[in-house]
């Protein structure tokens, strides 16, 4: 029982999934107000008439909020929210004043990275200093949010409001309809355009990390939960936990004390365990198959979850297609048409909110099975490969993938893979075979479609490659 039918859903696809969910549960819904009974016929039908007129009365709402918002925005006023960091709302003039206290870290902002401090630099001097960050929320300064401070050109005077149609699309900047406000300035145009040349000018760009570093995105710390992070330092390539970073701990808590690897190290305990399987073709052939039977039992599992969703999604559009048949074909009763059409579309909303309903990840996993699954039967068709000449006579080339693999992962050259199908790099081999690796203090665990000999106590790797403090930015 509702109080209001709009109390509770202003949106008529909402309020018709609602209204079949409770229904498939032999539930029927009334409203107090509106005196509406769904359990009957003309009830169901006042129902849905009520459930437009909120969607209607609730579009209009926000088309009157909206034009009332842009107006005061027009006229120079502050339309409503929280205000920029640096500025309070006046209620007598309805409009942004300078907040002493949060401009006194403006002006420092600018001040500092005018005089060449970098954004990490400035942002740990305010945490040093315990200065609260923009928000109650907000645990801290973070390069990120300085950074945002330096670029937001109200702080030279000039506010600009309107620049998104809806939230959903707030990294889409329309500035033919963007209104700008004059509010009062709290560091000069110059400070701010110099601040802006230093911006531009710091940009470089950077080589993609995923072709210098093997293993970039593979790496999870099983201690802290953080992704191992690519990068260089002095020189040398490591891969460092996330988690030992300043800026994930403002609250306080401790930073994550996983060891730091070097590069070269790590890639080559990895790619010699691949490389062991891939050189014997006898492992392979064995690897291979049983990945596959792996993989089928997977998507065979997948598919039980999701084909009968869509059977009787595919079902209801044929009985939809012979009512219509009969319809015009049989000239069937119109009230009755109505009757099981509407009973048709009930089922169809109650399916695909049923369909909704499925994790979206699970989906995903079913494409990638199904990629993978062919990808490696491929592999198997492709251990007795052979090529067509000229005149028709065929040449045996290798006598399994292992040996592509060799060539492949030997010469590095691609046209070979985009010919055989196979991986063209050691990266795309590890794509291909979904390596993923674990940090804990024990060690390394290492999934992948087959199994993987694990790294074993940490502690045994070459002391000045692993487990360093090391020196980096944000630590």
């Amino acid at each position: 029982m509702a109080y209001k039918l709009d109390r509770l859903a202003r949106n008529l696809r909402l309020l018709l999934e609602v209204e079949q969910k409770l229904a498939s549960c032999h539930v029927s819904l009334t409203s107090v107000k509106e005196s509406v009974d769904t359990s009957t016929g003309t009830g169901k039908m006042v129902f849905q008439m009520f459930g437009m007129i909120a969607e209607w009365e609730r579009d209009n709402i926000i088309e009157r909020t909206r034009s009332g918002r842009i107006q005061r925005y027009r006229d120079g006023c502050w339309a409503g929210g929280k205000p920029p960091y640096g500025y309070a709302y006046n209620k007598a003039t309805r409009k942004l004043v300078v907040d002493e206290t949060e401009a006194r870290v403006v002006r420092r902002i600018y001040s500092e990275y005018g005089r060449g401090k970098a954004l990490s630099g400035i942002s740990e001097g305010l945490n040093r200093d315990k200065i609260p960050g923009r928000s109650k929320n907000c645990k801290g300064w973070r390069s990120t949010a300085v950074r945002q401070v330096l670029l937001n050109p109200t702080y030279e005077g000039t506010q600009i409001v309107n620049r998104h149609t809806h939230i959903s699309d707030i990294n889409r900047i329309d500035l033919s309809k963007a209104i700008r406000i004059s509010v009062p300035a709290i560091v000069t145009k110059e400070i701010w355009l110099a601040a802006q040349e230093r911006l531009k000018n710091n940009k470089r760009s950077r080589p993609k990390c995923q072709d210098e570093f093997l293993l970039q995105g593979m790496i999870t710390c099983g201690i802290c939960g953080h992704a191992y992070r690519a990068e260089r330092i002095h020189g040398k390539r490591y891969y460092s936990c996330r988690g030992r970073m300043k800026y994930h701990h403002l609250d306080g808590s401790p930073r994550c004390k996983s060891p730091s690897f070097r590069a070269e190290w790590l890639e080559s305990e990895i790619w010699q365990r691949v490389d062991e399987i891939i050189n014997d073709p006898n492992t392979l052939s064995v690897v291979i198959r049983d990945t596959i039977e792996n993989l089928r039992a997977r998507e065979a599992d997948l598919n039980a979850r999701l084909k009968p969703i869509e059977e009787r999604l595919a079902e209801i559009a044929q009985q939809k297609a012979r009512l219509a048949d009969d319809w015009v074909i049989r000239n069937m009763n119109s009230d009755k048409f109505r009757e099981l059409k509407d009973s048709l579309d009930r089922e169809e909303i109650r399916i695909r909110g049923l369909k909704a309903s499925i994790d979206p990840a699970q989906i995903d996993e079913l494409e990638n099975t199904r990629g993978m699954l062919r990808f490696w039967e491929r592999q198997v068709r492709a251990m007795d490969w052979n090529t067509e000449n000229e005149d028709g006579t065929m040449t045996r080339v290798v006598g399994g993938p292992h040996q592509v693999a060799l060539k492949v992962v030997g010469l590095e050259d691609r046209r070979l893979g985009t010919t055989t199908g196979f991986p063209a790099s050691k990266r795309e081999m590890l794509d291909r075979l979904n390596v993923r690796l674990f940090v804990f203090n024990h060690g390394m665990e290492v999934n992948a479609l087959f199994p993987i000999e694990p790294i074993g106590s940490l502690s045994c790797s070459p002391p000045s490659w692993t487990g360093r403090s090391l020196p980096r930015k944000g630590e």
